[in-house]
Parts: structure tokens; C-alpha cells; sequence
């Protein structure tokens, strides 16, 4: 579904940005029930690696220290995000640049940090130097039988659901009032390239984009970052990789065995080619695991995509009304009201055309109730 590129001021690179990060490092988020939240992230495929009075710190198979931080707060929601400088060098630089400095972490895992706030007011946190732990044990690749390659013999495939082994954060996805402010500001401090935007059919305006980092020749996921035009500057969700499709169906069985309430899933996506499935934290928050997602080396261009339904998913159960439709509460309106205000990139205009856009449903048969074909009846005798 290619559209050709809108003349929108949105660049999907900048040719000199501040620094070129590395990639996503960790989540910040604020829970009132600590424990609740440890038994949740524990049975989606985490791990303690530290812990506070104040604070949990998860890692996954990779040697990172940490990928997520819950600490203790008055109120459940996101905090932060962590980005993962190249060098000690790029830190300073960027610091030099706001015009702050570059301070000791003081948390768990160690490391320097500089503090920013993006446009929409979200805590920035750019890192380097976390603590690398040994790697976690983790079972191998499945291995499948393929038409005239049978690998697997004499031994039928487990079936055990259990925790998903979690390897790393993937991305994150923010919905924001002034998309293209926020895109770009991410774009020009931090080396982003944009691997998919998508535009509304009848403006050819962007409303999403897809960003993964620029490590020149060397592969980076098709998105780190994400940002989507809506109603609100919000958290939408984070993605963690886990092995394979197996990992990801089972460690969504684990999840509901153990009480918690799944998202959307199992599918794979269009943009990106995740296999994917989402969840619901203990606080309502989505949370992925998804799996072979595609990889881009700096040279992959950007493509422009119409934006919809359509585009969300290849295969996979239909998407269910709430992951794309936001009740009217009095705090979305009073959002709302306040960017209307005082944001000039926001405007119900294009929230509309938005909304329009995924009216559309993703396939031609939803909504239709299936009925079991008759077999045919014939007077012909021999």
C-alpha cells in the first residue's frame, strides 16, 4: 500500500543531528503496588537484577543491567525513557548542546547520564556506561520440520507454557498532539531515521512514524521509537523481544494462566514484520512480546504508507475495538481542551481525519457472522 512522500515538514533523517544513539536502553514507570508489579513482569520474562526500597530493576537474557525501572509512586504511569548514547563523547556532546551536564547515575547499574525533557514533557534519559551482567541461560531455537528438510526426528515439540524469555527492550510507542514537533525533535537530537511513515489518504498529511537508530552499515531494528498523532501525549506501549513464535504463544498462555488479561495477539505486523502479542499490565498499560521483526541498515530509504487498519497486520485475530478506540473521559477531553489551546501543531481537523482513517476496516469480512456451507443437492440420478 505505497503512497508517494507528502510535502509535509516532517524530514525522515537529519544529516548532521546532535548524536546518533545506540539504541532504546529502559522504561521508566511509577507503581503504587510493587509487588503486584514484580509477580506481573516476572511471569512476562523478567528478572530482578537489583532492588531498592524504592525500586525494582529488570533485565532480560542480555547482559544489560536493566531494560525496566518501577519505582514506588502516589500514582500508577509512565516516568521515563532510557536511551543508550554510543560513547562517553556523544553524552558530553549532547549535554553541551541543552546546555546541562552529564551526572552519575546513582541507581543500580551504574553509568552517566543526561536528563532532557522533550516537547510534550517527557522525561528523556540519555545513558551510557550501564553495567554489563553475564548473559541468562535460555533454550535454543525450535527446530521445524520443513517440506523435504526434516530436522526434528523422534522428538515431538514441547508444548509447556511458561514466562517468555524476555532478551531485550524493542521500542516504545508515544502517541503525541503535535506529532511532527516531537518526531522531528527526536529526528535532530538523536540521529533517528524514519524506516515508515504513514499519511492520511485525502491530505497526504503524516500522522506515524516509524524510527530506528542510524548505526551506518550496521543493522538496527526497524523501530525504536514510534510516534503517532492523537488525542493526548501518552504512553501507547513497549515491545520486548523474546526468541520465536513458540516463546511468544506460550508466554501469552503462561500470562493468562496466571490471571493477567491479554491485549491483541497472536499475528505479524505489516510495517516491521514482528510477530507479535500484546498484553495488559496489572495498571492497564500494554506491553508486547514480539519476535523476528525485520532489521535496516542506514541505506534502507524511507517508504510512505496510507495509514489504517490495513497497515497494522498481515495475519492474526481482528483487532479489538479498544486498541485503537480511546473512551471520552473528562481527563482525554480536558487533554484535549488544554492542547487546543496551547499546542499550535494540534487540531481536531486532523484527529478527525485520523479517526476517519481507521474507520476502514482492516478485511472485508469482518463484522460478517460466518454460517457452515450447505453441501449442494441434485435430482440427477445415473
Amino acid at each position: 500500500m505505497s503512497a508517494p512522500a507528502p510535502s509535509a515538514v516532517l524530514e525522515p533523517r537529519c544529516t548532521q543531528p546532535v548524536i546518533r544513539i545506540a539504541d532504546i536502553a529502559y522504561l521508566r514507570f511509577g507503581r503504587v503496588d510493587l509487588a503486584r508489579a514484580r509477580r506481573y513482569f516476572a511471569d512476562f520474562g523478567l528478572h530482578v537484577a537489583a532492588e531498592t526500597d524504592s525500586a525494582l530493576y529488570f533485565r532480560g537474557v542480555l547482559p544489560q543491567h536493566h531494560i525496566v525501572i518501577v519505582e514506588r509512586a502516589a500514582r500508577d504511569g509512565f516516568l521515563a525513557v532510557g536511551l543508550r548514547a554510543g560513547s562517553a563523547d556523544d553524552l558530553a556532546r549532547l549535554a553541551r548542546h541543552h546546555n546541562t551536564t552529564v551526572t552519575a547515575s546513582g541507581e543500580p547499574g551504574g553509568g552517566s547520564v543526561v536528563r532532557l525533557i522533550d516537547p510534550a514533557g517527557v522525561s528523556v534519559e540519555v545513558v551510557h556506561g550501564l553495567e554489563q551482567l553475564d548473559p541468562l541461560p535460555h533454550r535454543q531455537p525450535r527446530a521445524l520440520n520443513l517440506p523435504g528438510d526434516k530436522r526434528r526426528i523422534n522428538q515431538p515439540q514441547p508444548a509447556v507454557p511458561c514466562p517468555a524469555e524476555v532478551f531485550r527492550l524493542g521500542h516504545l510507542v508515544q502517541q503525541r498532539q503535535e506529532f511532527i514537533r516531537n518526531a522531528n525533535w527526536y529526528i535532530t537530537n538523536f540521529g533517528l531515521i524514519a524506516s515508515d511513515i504513514e499519511v492520511l489518504p485525502e491530505t497526504r498529511e503524516p500522522v506515524l512514524a516509524f524510527l530506528r537508530c542510524d548505526r551506518g552499515a550496521e543493522p538496527a531494528d526497524h523501530h525504536t521509537l514510534v510516534f503517532a498523532s492523537g488525542p493526548e501525549d501518552a504512553y501507547d506501549h513497549a515491545a520486548f523481544e523474546a526468541l520465536d513464535l513458540d516463546a511468544i504463544a506460550l508466554g501469552g498462555e503462561w500470562l493468562q494462566r496466571q490471571g493477567w488479561v491479554q491485549n491483541w495477539g497472536v499475528g505479524r505486523h505489516v510495517l516491521g514484520s514482528q510477530l507479535f502479542n500484546y498484553h495488559f499490565d496489572p495498571s492497564g498499560f500494554s506491553v508486547e512480546h514480539y519476535a523476528d521483526g525485520d532489521v535496516f541498515d542506514a541505506s534502507y530509504p524511507t517508504r510512505y504508507h496510507e495509514s489504517g487498519k490495513p497497515g497494522l497486520y498481515q495475519w492474526g485475530p481482528d483487532l479489538p475495538d479498544h486498541f485503537i478506540e480511546v473512551k471520552p473521559s473528562l481527563g482525554l477531553l480536558a487533554a484535549i481542551w488544554r492542547g487546543l489551546r496551547t499546542r499550535p501543531g494540534f487540531s481536531l481537523d486532523r484527529l478527525s481525519r485520523v479517526k476517519k482513517s481507521f474507520d476502514r476496516p482492516a478485511r472485508p469480512w469482518s463484522g460478517k457472522t460466518p454460517r457452515k456451507p450447505r453441501p449442494t443437492r441434485s435430482n440427477w440420478r445415473r
